[in-house]
């Protein structure tokens, strides 16, 4: 065990094992590398536990397809039909007697909630649709790598992990969900020179005959009774320092009557709303609590 001084002097960190943790909780959150995670919730899950996973290990429905993206074998297939993809704004329905909650990326996380109002209207085309995210250095991931030092990345913007961003299986796979037919997307991500927040922008061909109206009708109906979604009144931009450190989701859109596309941009706390905040939202309705209960809108 090891112990830390200071403000949390009486913090203790230890090697636990799964039936360590099951023994003291109802509800684990794991915080684990891919490949790490299903090795520990396989044991939890059987000891009647729920588990609320950040990593990717219960995203992906299809083992192939973790397999091509993350570059391993699924270590408890069987219990990718077992988990729900718990983005709450969209899936919440499902939460009802399930045990195993798979947290989005936060890359998905300001994509879907941006897109699914569109999808589920049907105001949008599944082909065409370009995605170009923008994150602080944290969502990268916290390698040691020279890319991500200081030195490298100050007064600096770049793509990484482009054009098969591991998240497109997970954007895709969910996309698909909310339109019904194949869809084929985009993606580049960027890093910022700041250390968290994440903006989204997407571009993508309106259907014949969608207006302004009918697209301003989707997002208030999806969001009207959201803690954490907001939509911005028409000419508003979202920006990242609006909602750094809290689990808040701002979104505005634009028609482009030049092109017929319809242009939206949301920003997050890739890790709050993005991760940890997301997480703490489930367990809230797991519990039937309060979403909003500890966390900042």
């Amino acid at each position: 065990a090891l112990g830390i001084r200071g403000r949390f002097a009486n913090l203790i960190f230890e090697d636990l094992s799964p039936n360590d943790v099951a023994s003291r909780a109802d509800i684990v959150f794991l915080a684990l590398p891919h490949g790490v995670s299903s090795e520990f919730a396989s044991p939890l899950l059987e000891q009647g536990k729920t588990v609320i996973d950040l990593s990717a290990d219960f995203r992906i429905k299809d083992e192939h397809v973790y397999l091509e993206f993350y570059g391993v074998k699924h270590k408890a297939p069987e219990l990718l039909k077992e988990s729900v993809y718990a983005l709450p704004e969209l899936h919440r329905d499902e939460f009802k007697n399930r045990k195993l909650f798979a947290c989005p990326g936060c890359y998905p996380t300001s994509i879907l909630l941006a897109l699914a109002p569109a999808f589920k209207s049907d105001l949008i085309d599944c082909d065409g649709i370009v995605i170009n995210s923008l994150s602080g250095v944290s969502g990268a991931g916290k390698k040691s790598d020279l890319v991500y030092s200081f030195c490298e990345r100050d007064s600096n913007v770049m793509p990484y992990s482009w054009p098969k961003h591991r998240h497109l299986s997970e954007i895709e796979q969910e996309l698909v969900r909310l339109s019904g037919d194949p869809t084929t997307v985009s993606f580049t991500p960027h890093l910022l020179p700041i250390v968290r927040g994440m903006l989204s922008s997407i571009s993508a061909k309106l259907k014949e005959g969608v207006d302004l109206g009918n697209v301003r009708d989707a997002f208030e109906t999806s969001y009207k009774d959201e803690h954490f979604v907001s939509v911005l009144v028409d000419g508003d931009s979202p920006e990242i320092r609006h909602v750094v450190k809290t689990n808040s989701c701002q979104l505005a859109f634009a028609l482009d009557q030049r092109t017929n596309r319809l242009q939206i941009v949301s920003v997050i706390d890739n890790l709050v709303k993005g991760a940890s905040g997301q997480a703490v939202q489930v367990m809230n309705h797991i519990l039937q609590l309060p979403e909003e209960e500890g966390l900042i809108c």
